[in-house]
Order: structure tokens, then C-alpha cells, then sequence
């Protein structure tokens, strides 16, 4: 009888969750115990968490570990799917450019032949799904409508924006009747994910977006195979001449002050109905 871990993944995450706790150093090294507490557990599930005993891929949990910890989002859901060893996932955070590169080349992250993304699941929450070649899920609120793979999909908009406001107007100008496939993604890294899974044509982009160097999303969506012929719109609260020129040549054919509003966004989005017409 194995008497190895149930969920391998979940182990190599703690491992990777401690050393970067070890990393700070004291005052401010964490115990197990704290770890544990970041997502949820008392010490007997840390514990078992520790052994590779439960499985860890929730969505929450991954955000929470990636504020507490400084770690960015995508690499912890790459290690928690299995996709990325602990060793491994620590010297990609430790370098920036390394890092820019890894998501840059991983906006469909793969393993195996299989793609990962953070799927919607019960009560708002979400989970870290592998997916063979037959399943299809989105890695991001859905607003309505049903996208189509492959040729001669509906057109498909991506809004990458945590404004609650922005993001009604969008659901209302997207989604089921209107022709345009529409999705929200509040975080960088989520945006990239959520990019190369919709494909979209159109990808609206906060610059200061949580979680990633906007600029860098910028240039990771305008050069992968998946989304460098969609047009992108950056956002940003104050756009300034230096800024606009900085987005420009990371991509951008456009830059736009945020919140964006009615006006704005139906101008978008009505410029890919006719493109798609």
C-alpha cells in the first residue's frame, strides 16, 4: 500500500508557501501554524496540508497566500496544480525577468498536454481545474452567452478591470443577443489566464490592474500566438503623455481614462461588431 500523498501538488505548495516564509527572515518568518491560518486551517489540517494529505486549489486560498507571501497568483496555481515543482515555481519568482517570461508564454498554461486555469465554482468561489482535451472551462466571470471554439466563433471581449461599475456596463453591452462573448477578470494574472483561454478580439486592460505590471500583460498579449490580433485598449485613472507613449509601445493601440463609462465602452465594443460584420 502507497504511502505517499494523496495530492502531491498540495505538498509542493506548502513547500513553496515555506520557503518564501523562510525567506523574510525574522521578525517576520512564519510558523506552519501561520501558514496554515493564511487559508483557513488549524493546525491539524495544516498538518495534514504539510503531508500532501489535502488537497489545496481553491481560488481564496491561492489569493490569500499570494498577498500574505508576496508570490504572484499564476505561479501558485501552476504549483498547486502540479504543473510547476516548488524549486522550480521559487527561482521564477526570484527573478522579474523570468518571471515577465513565464507568464508571457504561459496565457494558456499547460502541462502534460493539458491546460489549467481557475475555473467558477459554487458560491463565487473558484478552483484550479486541469482540463483534458474534451473539457472547456473559463478561468473568469462569465457575463452571459455561450463562446464558440475555433472558426467562425461570436466575437469575444475581455474587460480586465476591477471597477464594479465598469464591469455592469459591460455585462450589459455583452453576452447572450449582442454577438460579443463578454468576461471580467479582476486581476493581472487572471486576465492573461482567462486571454488565452477566450481568445478574444478585443481586450480592455487597467495598466495599474491588481496583482501584475500592466505594461508587462500588455506585452504578453500582444506578442502570444493567442491574442496578438485582438486590439487592446489600456486604462488608465490619469493618462499622461509619457504613460500613453509607455502603452503604446507595449501593444496598445489605444489608452483611455478609467472608469470607463457607457459612452466609452459602447464605442468598443460596437468598433468590433462592425469589424466582425
Amino acid at each position: 500500500m502507497s504511502t505517499g500523498p494523496l495530492f502531491p501538488a498540495s505538498q509542493e505548495l506548502f513547500a513553496l508557501a515555506r520557503a518564501l516564509a523562510d525567506a523574510q527572515g525574522p521578525p517576520d518568518r512564519m510558523s506552519d501554524a501561520e501558514i496554515g491560518r493564511i487559508v483557513g486551517f488549524e493546525s491539524a489540517r495544516t498538518s495534514r496540508w504539510k503531508h500532501g494529505q489535502i488537497e489545496v486549489c481553491d481560488a481564496a486560498q491561492l489569493l490569500a497566500l499570494s498577498v500574505a507571501l508576496d508570490a504572484d497568483v499564476a505561479v501558485l496555481a501552476h504549483v498547486a496544480a502540479g504543473s510547476l515543482g516548488a524549486a522550480e515555481a521559487l527561482a521564477v519568482l526570484g527573478d522579474e525577468s523570468r518571471l515577465v517570461g513565464f507568464l508571457s508564454e504561459r496565457i494558456v498554461l499547460a502541462a502534460d498536454g493539458q491546460s489549467l486555469t481557475l475555473a467558477g465554482g459554487r458560491g463565487g468561489q473558484a478552483r484550479v481545474v486541469r482540463h483534458g482535451p474534451g473539457r472547456y472551462e473559463r478561468s473568469m466571470r462569465r457575463m452571459g452567452g455561450g463562446a464558440k471554439q475555433g472558426r467562425g466563433r461570436e466575437l469575444a471581449a475581455l474587460l480586465a478591470d476591477d471597477d464594479e461599475g465598469t464591469a455592469e456596463i459591460f455585462s450589459n453591452l455583452t453576452g447572450q443577443g449582442t454577438g460579443v462573448t463578454g468576461a471580467v477578470a479582476r486581476t493581472g494574472p487572471e486576465a492573461l489566464i482567462a486571454a488565452g483561454r477566450l481568445r478574444p478580439n478585443l481586450v480592455v486592460l487597467d495598466l495599474f490592474i491588481i496583482g501584475m505590471d500592466g505594461f508587462a500583460a500588455l506585452r504578453a498579449l500582444s506578442s502570444h500566438e493567442s491574442t496578438r490580433s485582438a486590439t487592446l485598449i489600456a486604462t488608465s485613472l490619469s493618462v499622461t503623455p509619457e504613460l500613453e507613449r509607455a502603452a503604446l509601445g507595449c501593444g496598445a493601440s489605444e489608452v483611455l481614462q478609467r472608469p470607463l463609462r457607457a459612452r466609452a465602452l459602447g464605442r468598443l465594443v460596437g468598433r468590433l461588431r462592425r469589424r466582425g460584420a
